[in-house]
């Protein structure tokens, strides 16, 4: 059975505006031309997303008061991650799209990973007053290239 594609632009967008609509602001150029950025990198940090934003000038500030508008419109979640210095992320909620993601201490490369098994546990537990969206779960460790650097110096 074919699956429709589905529009994230389009769906992030009518969210968006749902949202500002709902708390009386203003729809501007500079928070969809941001919106579109993010859809296409998904996973992003905030100088990630700036340097996808040169073709407009948009300012720091409105850059991150627009990410506060995605979060409180749950288009999009802050990650904390901590590999030696604290790094601040954001990712992209996609028709309640979960991931596995594996963060080197070392170095701080990030690899999304699928696990169908963690995804199926998730959705056969039974919940008692809570409905799950979705789920992100970090393993934090040592990459290969990370490994072999340490044996390499030892």
């Amino acid at each position: 059975m074919p699956t429709k594609k589905i529009d994230i632009f389009k769906e992030a967008t009518n969210t968006l505006y749902a949202y500002l609509n709902e708390h009386h602001m203003r729809h501007t150029a500079e928070r969809i031309f941001i919106l579109e950025a993010i859809c296409r990198l998904k996973s992003f940090t905030v100088d990630e997303l700036r340097e996808q934003l040169t073709e407009m000038n948009i300012s720091r500030a409105t850059v991150y008061n627009t990410l506060t508008i995605l979060e409180k419109a749950e288009i999009i979640h802050r990650v904390e991650k901590e590999f030696g210095i604290l790094a601040t992320q954001y990712e992209l909620i996609l028709h309640n799209e979960s991931s596995v993601q594996i963060i080197c201490t070392r170095c701080g490369r990030v690899s999304k990973v699928k696990d169908t098994t963690i995804q199926r546990m998730l959705s056969d537990k039974r919940w008692t007053n809570f409905c799950p969206q979705h789920f992100a779960l970090y393993i934090y460790g040592k990459c290969k290239i990370c490994r072999n650097k340490k044996t390499k110096n030892n």
